[in-house]
């Protein structure tokens, strides 16, 4: 096989699978996709439910976790990200959001003119295959189905209907570009199975033959040579070290922990830092690994009155038989449903100038704290019915890091998120978990409750929910920033905003490390949009 390419990505997830098939399309441009992980054809990443066995899973995740964290009481919390084809889109909880519109305004005051709203959501159509909803927010035949829950439960229905009677107003499109009120999130699953970037945009463009995936392609560096990207060295299943050229652009995709970890270990990145790891520099870029930032939750939980009213029972023992064999003659029935099904957004107070919480439910319960004091991972639905909610803090101040733990690039980086950090933080996050007690006292919930179990009723104070919350707290997965573009005279920015990486020709980033800022919301439509729009400008410049 020959080893030149016009094209190299690194990685072949969310972001790096779309910009890989986008760049293939006309046929003219051969692209080689260098992908970590192995298959994606695999039963549980096929299975919406399967998201719960494979995030801890290191057959699907790379088992990323944090340094300890003080607002965690001192646990490292898990950050997994997908290792196969598609990435987290493969493993993730199958939810298709965007964010507000406010949120990409800030991208262009960070010095990224281009990155507005309206710039964007021509590449959340284009990337967009809608089921349901008919409007110019929406497009179809993209590479995210977005689409109706194909099982929703009447506890979830509650829960809507819980929080329009606490003053939500009912919403059925959480993507027009502000994101309010409550209602059901819209899926990436078509036909009872998982949709991702690799099913739909990875597929087809391995029919293509300018167009070559290597799996099990462990990413050494990116190979410099007189201030020029010039290839990338990876190790294959097996061993051997292969060295493959890039007759025009090398584009990392790696995502917000791995791609600082490569540009890093290629050279890029904080002088002083390379230089403790033993790593020849090759341009200071001393954001390269800074400006971490992530959304995290804590589940509050609910025990109700029957077990129809929970899943619980539906995921354990003998009775989790019946949704098995539902699910594998019909592709119907509990094991459908995505990491969430009710929704909701609203201001943790009345001073924020947009809505900076996001809510998640579900019609189950469960213990990942006692899991993981006894050493298990993973979420055990607890054996009595119940629902849960869960807020996260979409705009969060505090911010984290990324530095490498030595110049192996098996190992690991270390990674600090500094959750909660910032006090704004803790005081939107008290706030609203105040407000999920007041939905849960509505009358449509109220009928269904019996008692709250997570915290339970004794912890009122912000000091008791506070050392509650360090036990419970854990990452909803999104995290992002850590080689951010921005203005040419910003010296933490890592990126121009065409994502060229300052200091080096031919060498691009494309993915969610290239964030200024957190959108209010699930992080992989965002990933495959900047996707699509960094195609756009790589062809360009390559007329």
């Amino acid at each position: 096989m020959s080893q030149e390419f016009d094209y190299i990505v690194v990685g072949a997830g969310s972001a790096g699978g779309l910009l890989a098939e986008k760049l293939s399309r006309s046929g003219k441009h051969t692209v080689l996709v260098l992908e970590g992980g192995g298959t994606h054809k695999r039963f549980l990443i096929e299975m919406p439910a399967g998201w719960g066995k494979m995030l801890y899973d290191k057959n699907f995740s790379w088992g990323n976790e944090s340094e300890p964290e003080e607002w965690a009481g001192g646990r490292r919390l898990k950050l997994p990200r997908g290792k196969a084809l598609g990435g987290s889109s493969s493993i993730n909880g199958l939810l298709y959001v965007r964010g507000h519109k406010l949120d990409y305004q800030d991208w262009v005051d960070a010095g990224c003119p281009g990155w507005g709203w309206d710039d964007m959501l021509p590449h959340f159509t284009q990337t967009e295959d809608q089921k349901v909803l008919k409007n110019k927010f929406h497009g179809t035949g993209g590479a995210l189905t977005a689409a109706a829950q194909p099982f929703a439960h009447t506890t979830s229905a509650a829960m809507v209907q819980a929080a329009v009677q606490a003053g939500h107003k009912p919403t059925d499109d959480f993507n027009n570009g502000e994101p309010d009120g409550a209602g059901f999130w819209q899926v990436n699953i078509e036909n009872g199975k998982r949709s991702s970037v690799a099913v739909r945009a990875i597929e087809p463009a391995m029919k293509r033959s300018n167009f070559t995936a290597i799996t099990h392609a462990l990413v050494h560096k990116v190979v410099i040579e007189n201030g020029r990207a010039t290839g990338v060295k990876y190790q294959v299943k097996g061993g051997a070290v292969v060295e493959a050229k890039a007759k025009r652009e090398v584009l990392v995709c790696a995502g917000a922990f791995n791609s600082p970890q490569i540009l890093m270990l290629s050279g890029v990145g904080p002088a002083e830092h390379l230089k403790e790891m033993g790593i020849t520099v090759v341009q200071d870029a001393p954001g390269v690994g800074q400006n971490l930032q992530d959304h995290v939750t804590v589940p509050m939980c609910w025990t109700v009155k029957d077990k129809p009213q929970s899943l619980n029972s539906s995921f354990r023992g003998l009775a989790a038989l019946g949704p098995v064999f539902e699910y594998l003659f019909k592709k119907k029935g509990p094991l459908t449903i995505p990491a969430t099904d009710f929704a909701a957004y609203f201001k943790s107070s009345p001073d924020q100038r947009m809505n900076d919480i996001q809510v998640f439910g579900t019609p189950i319960s469960g213990d990942a704290y006692a899991m993981e004091a006894d050493g298990k991972e993973g979420i055990e639905p607890d054996a009595v019915p119940g629902l849960t909610m869960g807020a996260c803090q979409v705009r969060p101040h505090s911010r984290g890091w990324i530095k490498l733990r030595s110049a192996n690039p098996a190992d690991p980086v270390r990674i600090k998120m500094n959750y909660l950090q910032d006090e704004r933080d803790r005081t939107a996050f008290l706030n609203a978990m105040r407000k999920l007690r007041d939905i849960a006292a509505q009358p449509a919930l109220a009928g269904i409750i019996q008692e709250e179990s997570r915290p339970g009723k004794a912890v009122q104070t912000d000091e008791q929910l506070l050392e509650w919350t360090k036990k419970y707290i854990t990452s909803v997965h999104h995290a992002v920033g850590t080689v951010k573009m921005g203005a040419a005279d910003d010296p933490m920015a890592v990126l121009t905003p065409d994502l060229k990486v300052k200091g080096v020709a031919g060498l691009r980033v494309v993915d969610a490390s290239i964030m200024p800022n957190l959108p209010s919301g699930n992080t992989n439509a965002p990933a495959v949009a900047i996707a699509s729009k960094a195609a756009d400008m790589i062809l360009a410049d390559a007329k």
